[in-house]
């Protein structure tokens, strides 16, 4: 087996002390370039690496970031890797490695243990059943974090998100110009701000038209499987009917949508639905569905960018940005023989 080599052989190697090498290798003002640059010529020569928690604990920084969300890392979907994708672009173009901490369990143990063994610089907060409480917490312990793709309230608290309000607007007045009067919405109460955004977007578009809001068509879902298709039946029962569905993402929008031709049902000739998140799966579903797209990568890059600057200089102002999301338009809103 080789063994690692030692701050010590090397200082025989090159006849300084430890302490020296040690401060050479760590880029010490006091030492000068010659000395550096020899040290360092040795450490290359004799295969030397430094322990890299030994190496961190002295600089007080591991070059980490954790990015953390609410579910099994077997569960981590497209939605989920589209958000990675953009993190760990910006992330490794700044020497940066990324931990994912599946915050399931006791999430709020799992946050306070990140905070307290310092073993990443700061934190990505991906929305989850917790979330208030988890930005809480990071505020308490005054730990350097992004919220990813929700808009978080408090001044202080660093955001990067889609513009979930407008994006829904843009969806729902797709529907009224087609001339759709009854159009119900499809959320999640579990997703929290996201959901409350998506309502404000769906009321805004009715309002703006001079329609009113039917309460009994704006309903949630909970997040188990079959709770979509059981609310379509309750609603396609309704002695006045939706002609129009709003669904807070792809999977319960596809979910809605089968449970539409279940029924007898045509897509989009007697019910036209829209969908979000623009997920594989609704360029696969027949007919394919019309939905929202939010710049999932792009999040993922400006989160972590955001969170870079503030560690490099905590008194900048937090990164607080909403950015566009577009409206997909497919055949389940127009049909197959209407342009895209």
């Amino acid at each position: 087996m080789v063994m690692a080599i030692t701050l010590q052989e090397i200082a025989r190697y090159v006849k300084l002390s430890p302490s020296t090498v040690s401060k050479a290798l760590n880029d010490y003002p006091r030492v000068s370039d010659e000395t550096k640059s020899r040290v360092i010529a040795a450490a290359r020569e004799l295969g030397y690496y430094p322990m890299a928690a030994a190496r961190d604990l002295r600089r007080r920084k591991t070059n980490r970031i954790g990015f953390s969300f609410g579910f099994p890392n077997v569960d981590i979907g497209e939605f989920a890797s589209r958000l990675i994708t953009g993190v760990v672009a910006t992330a490794e173009k700044a020497g940066y490695n990324i931990l994912l901490y599946p915050l399931t369990g006791d999430q709020l143990q799992k946050l306070t243990s990140i905070c307290k063994t310092g073993e990443v610089d700061g934190l990505l907060l991906m929305g989850s059943e917790y979330l208030v409480e988890s930005v809480a917490l990071l505020r308490r312990e005054q730990f350097p974090f992004v919220v990813l793709n929700r808009q978080i309230d408090e001044p202080d608290v660093a955001f990067v998100t889609a513009d979930h309000v407008t994006a829904t607007a843009e969806a729902a007045r797709h529907l009224i110009d087609l001339g759709h009067r009854r159009i119900a919405y499809i959320g999640q109460a579990v997703l929290g701000k996201v959901h409350h955004d998506r309502i404000a977007g769906y009321r805004q578009a009715l309002q703006a038209a001079d329609l009113a809001v039917d309460e009994g068509l704006v309903v949630s879902a909970s997040p188990v499987p079959g709770a979509g298709a059981q609310l379509i039946r309750q609603l396609l029962a309704r002695p006045e009917p939706p002609t129009a569905i709003l669904a807070i993402h792809d999977p319960l929008a596809i979910e809605c949508l089968q449970a539409i031709q279940a029924l007898g049902l045509r897509v989009p000739e007697d019910v036209a639905i829209v969908g979000s998140d623009n997920l594989r799966g609704s360029q696969d579903s027949r007919p394919t569905l019309t939905t929202i797209h939010p710049p999932l990568a792009e999040i993922g890059r400006q989160a972590m960018a955001g969170l870079l600057r503030r560690l490099s200089d905590n008194s900048l102002p937090p990164t607080r940005l909403v950015l566009p999301a577009r409206l997909v338009i497919r055949e389940s809103t127009r049909g197959r023989s209407s342009p895209a």
